[in-house]
C-alpha cells in the first residue's frame, strides 16, 4: 500500500537520529508526524508486503465495540495483542507485596513486574470502556467481562451516539468518539495511542478520520489501519452509507531499532493488489452485536510474515 510504505520509507531513509524512550528500546522517527489517506474504493487497506492476520485485528475490534477490558476474553479467542499489559494499579500493588524487604536489581524488578502483568487479566478502563462508557465508573468483573461498569453511573455510550447521529443527522460535524480520558489514565494498562476518531458524511459517503498520538510504524500502524478500515465498514453498513476515505493523522511516527532489519526487508518487497472485505447480511444484528467471525476477506495476496518483538 503506497501511502503507508511512503511514510515507512521516509523514516527509514531520512530520519535516523536515535531517541531513547520509556520502553528501553531506542527508536528513529519524525516528531511532526504524517498523514495516511486511503480511498476505500481502491480496496481494503490490509498490508501486502507482509502477511497480516485480519481475524486477530477483528477480534480486538469486537473487544473494543463490546466495551470489554478482560484480556482473558481475547486469549480465549486466541488473540494475544494485550498479553503484555495490565491495570498498573493492580500490578504495583501485587509487586509491592511480592518484593517487600527484598533488595533487587533493575532487571529483577522488571522481570517480576512483567510476570505479574502477564498473569493479571484486568486491563483497566481502556479503549472499549471509553468508547462505550466515557465518564462512567469502572468496576472490574471477572465473571462477566461486559458488566464492568456501575449501572448507576454508566457514562456516555459514544459509539451508540455516533450511530444515532449517522442515521438521524448525518451532516453533524460533531460525530466524534474519544478514548483520551486523563481522569481514567492511572488505571489504564496503556494510555490510548489512537485517541479519537471522527465520522464525516458528504455526498452519501462516510469517511473516518482517526488521530493517533504515538505510532509504531512497523508493528502497530498496519494493525490500526486495518482496524479502522473495518470499523468504517461497520459504521457504513449500520448507517446505510457507502465507505469513503480512511484517513489517519499520525503523530510521533517511529520505528524501533529492533525492527530496522524487518523494515529494510519489507521496503524491498513489491506491494500486491489489495484485497476486499465484505460484511455479510447473514447474522447481521447491528455493529454493536457484530462478531469478529462475521466478515469475508477476498483475494488477499501477500508476502511472507515479518515478526518483531513488542516494546513494552
Amino acid at each position: 500500500m503506497k501511502a503507508y510504505l511512503e511514510i515507512l520509507s521516509d523514516i527509514y531513509n531520512n530520519h535516523k537520529n536515535i531517541r531513547n524512550n520509556r520502553t528501553g528500546i531506542p527508536d528513529i522517527g519524525l516528531g511532526s508526524g504524517a498523514v495516511f489517506v486511503h480511498d476505500m474504493d481502491m480496496g481494503f487497506p490490509l498490508i501486502t508486503t507482509k502477511q497480516m492476520g485480519l481475524k486477530n485485528i477483528a477480534t480486538e475490534l469486537e473487544f473494543f465495540l463490546r466495551g470489554i477490558t478482560d484480556k482473558k476474553w481475547l486469549q480465549d479467542r486466541k488473540c494475544h495483542i494485550w498479553d503484555e499489559w495490565a491495570n498498573p494499579i493492580k500490578v504495583e500493588r501485587k509487586y509491592n507485596l511480592k518484593t517487600a524487604g527484598l533488595k533487587l536489581s533493575d532487571d529483577e524488578k522488571n522481570s517480576i513486574r512483567n510476570k505479574i502483568m502477564d498473569k493479571e487479566r484486568d486491563l483497566g478502563p481502556i479503549y472499549g470502556f471509553q468508547w462505550r462508557h466515557f465518564g462512567g465508573t469502572y468496576k472490574w468483573n471477572h465473571k462477566n467481562p461486559e458488566n464492568n461498569f456501575n449501572p448507576k453511573k454508566p457514562g456516555v455510550d459514544q459509539v451508540k451516539n455516533a450511530i444515532e447521529k449517522l442515521k438521524n443527522n448525518p451532516n453533524d460535524r460533531r460525530i466524534i468518539v474519544s478514548a483520551w480520558n486523563p481522569t481514567a489514565m492511572p488505571q489504564m494498562a496503556l494510555p490510548p495511542c489512537h485517541i479519537m476518531h471522527q465520522l464525516v458524511v458528504r455526498d452519501g459517503k462516510l469517511s473516518l478520520i482517526w488521530t493517533q498520538r504515538s505510532c509504531d510504524m512497523f508493528l502497530g500502524i498496519p494493525y490500526n489501519i486495518a482496524s479502522y478500515a473495518l470499523l468504517l465498514l461497520l459504521y457504513a453498513k449500520e448507517s446505510g452509507l457507502k465507505p469513503g476515505i480512511l484517513k489517519g493523522e499520525l503523530h510521533d511516527i517511529h520505528i524501533y531499532t529492533n525492527h530496522l532489519s524487518q523494515v529494510k526487508e519489507q521496503l524491498s518487497r513489491n506491494p500486491l493488489p489489495l484485497p476486499t472485505v465484505e460484511i455479510p447480511d447473514d447474522n447481521w444484528n447491528g455493529m454493536l452485536n457484530w462478531h469478529a467471525t462475521d466478515f469475508i476477506l477476498k483475494n488477499y495476496l501477500h508476502h511472507k510474515k515479518l515478526r518483531g518483538d513488542v516494546a513494552r
